[in-house]
Order: structure tokens, then C-alpha cells, then sequence
């Protein structure tokens, strides 16, 4: 009798552990991009628990990141992808230009990250891609063209191509409070402009539309793209230093963060949606608050069956 019941009680526990509801759930992998970077700054600036954010300053004037020591920091958005796209129990953001078919996109407060949902502000994880150049130093005739291209209507099919949504309002395109920054008309020169290449360093955010807008005034010209720019994506932190030190002319900036510098001329060219990511087959949850988002990504939140419990 004690030998039949040990079986019966062996099956039980065998079937339960094969049970999806019974076996352990494996704690959740908060996936974080490096401190500095253009994509953490518009996340973690936004997702609250309603007394704190992820990113906030303390009385001293200091940054303070409230996100879990568990978390695993990357530093581009493709190791994002790549992390969360292999590991069923992650979740990571990233910009909605750079989505891949390998994750899966959350919605966030019951909005999508839209288009007109971004536009209205209904999904609230947004930011912009800026523009930027060294304020005391006077653009290269190549790096002044290839601003004005930027600056221009031609623009808006590269960031429709790179998933982004174009800014045509002069207000938006400013920072707020700053005098409007209209469109300006693009006039094709003659011939290609002397000068060095152009260098371009930034947030990896960014890295569609830049690979778009240089393709485009290569293109132009009848030139390679390679031949043009000197192109080397590393984060928005990089892309502010890279201007702030330029001398000859040549730099042009890219952050995936609003830019307010006394040294630093910018604009923004575009509207952004970091979209919150899982694995593909995470069927656990489709859309989380900005407060259970904050609880997951500091750590208070540590598998996901205990969001909506």
C-alpha cells in the first residue's frame, strides 16, 4: 500500500512540475541600456511609481537611478533586441524604429506606441531625435550642406523610412520656450561641396534614419556613402562630446534625447516611441502601467505572474 501511494504521489508531482501553473517561474531578466544613453533617459524620465521615477535628482541637484542592481545593462539598442529576443523570461525597450520580428511590443497604459498615439500623447514613452553641431564653430561648406538637407522637407520620407514620425511644426522642432525652427528650402549645389567627410556620432537609436538621410544626399551627389561620412554610433553621450569637441567643422551630432546646451546648436527633427519589449512567447502579459513598469524595472516586481496579483 505505501509502495502505491509513494507512485501516486511521484505522478503528482511529476505532472505538476511538467504543468506550466505548478513549475517554478524563473525571475524576470530587466534588460537596461547604459547610463548616458539617449533611450534610458526617455524611459526612465517617464516610468513612475507616482512618488518616484527611474531617473530623478536627489536635493543636491544629483542623478539618481532607481533601477534594479539585478539588471543587465547593454549599450546598443541591437544587443537589446538580441537579449530579449532569446530569452523567454526579459524585458527590455527600445526605439520603435529599430523593432525586429524576434520581440514582442507591450502596450503601455493601454495605448500602442503609435504613430497618432504619440502625436495625441497617449502613449506616454516618447522622445525626440536632435540634431546637433558645436555653436562656436562654423560648419564645413560639405557638413553646412548636408545640414541644410537635414534641415529641409527631404527630410521627412528618410524618417518615415527609419519608422519615426517627422516634425513639421516649427514650434516642436525647437526646444520648449526656444524660438520656432522652420523648414528650410533645399537647393542641390552644382557639384558636391569641398571639404573633409562628415562626421556623424551618436545614439544608436538613431542609427535608421542617419543610415537614411546619409543614403540620400550620397545619392544626390552620385557618390558612396563611405566616400561622405565618417559614420560610428556609440550613444547620445558620445554624440553631445563629439560636437562639443569638434574644431574643424566636420561633426554632426545625433541624440535620441531633447538636447539644451549653451555650446550646442540643435533642432529636433523627429518624434520617437521607445517600445517596451518581451520575448515572443511571453503570453503573460500585453500591456503594463507606467507604475508596474517601474516596479518591475527597480526590482520590487521579481517574476511575472505577480503583476496583476
Amino acid at each position: 500500500m505505501k509502495r502505491i501511494f509513494a507512485i501516486l504521489i511521484s505522478a503528482v508531482l511529476i505532472a505538476c512540475l511538467a504543468s506550466c501553473s505548478c513549475a517554478a517561474e524563473k525571475n524576470i531578466t530587466v534588460i537596461v541600456r547604459e547610463q548616458g544613453s539617449g533611450t534610458r533617459e526617455a524611459f526612465d524620465k517617464v516610468v513612475t511609481n507616482g512618488e518616484h521615477f527611474l531617473q530623478e535628482k536627489d536635493e543636491k541637484g544629483n542623478i539618481v537611478y532607481n533601477a534594479s542592481k539585478e539588471s543587465i545593462t547593454y549599450s546598443s539598442t541591437g544587443s537589446v533586441l538580441s537579449a530579449v529576443g532569446t530569452d523567454k523570461n526579459a524585458i527590455g525597450y527600445v526605439s520603435i524604429g529599430s523593432l525586429t520580428s524576434n520581440v514582442k511590443v507591450i502596450k503601455v497604459n493601454g495605448a500602442e506606441p503609435t504613430k497618432e498615439n504619440v502625436l495625441n500623447g497617449t502613449y506616454k514613452i516618447q522622445r525626440p531625435f536632435v540634431v546637433m553641431t558645436n555653436s562656436d564653430i562654423a560648419l564645413s561648406a560639405r557638413a553646412d550642406d548636408f545640414m541644410n538637407y537635414l534641415k529641409s522637407s527631404r527630410a521627412e520620407a528618410h524618417c518615415e523610412t527609419a519608422g519615426t514620425i517627422y516634425l513639421s511644426d516649427p514650434a516642436k522642432r525647437a526646444n520648449e520656450g526656444k524660438s520656432p525652427i522652420g523648414i528650410v528650402s533645399y537647393k542641390k549645389q552644382s557639384t558636391l561641396p569641398l571639404g573633409n567627410k562628415i562626421v556623424i556620432r551618436g545614439s544608436t537609436s538613431v542609427e535608421k534614419l542617419i543610415n537614411a538621410v546619409a543614403k540620400g544626399y550620397a545619392d544626390l551627389y552620385g557618390v558612396k556613402v563611405d566616400e561622405i561620412f565618417d559614420i560610428e554610433l556609440t550613444g547620445s553621450s558620445d554624440g553631445k562630446r563629439g560636437v562639443e569637441a569638434d574644431k574643424t567643422g566636420n561633426v554632426i551630432g545625433f541624440s535620441s534625447a531633447g538636447v539644451d546646451s549653451p555650446t550646442i546648436d540643435s533642432f529636433n527633427i523627429c518624434l520617437d516611441a521607445v517600445a517596451v519589449i518581451v520575448n515572443q512567447e511571453n503570453d503573460a502579459i500585453n500591456d503594463l502601467t507606467l507604475e508596474e513598469l517601474y516596479r518591475i524595472f527597480s526590482g520590487e516586481t521579481m517574476k511575472f505572474k505577480e503583476i496583476r496579483e
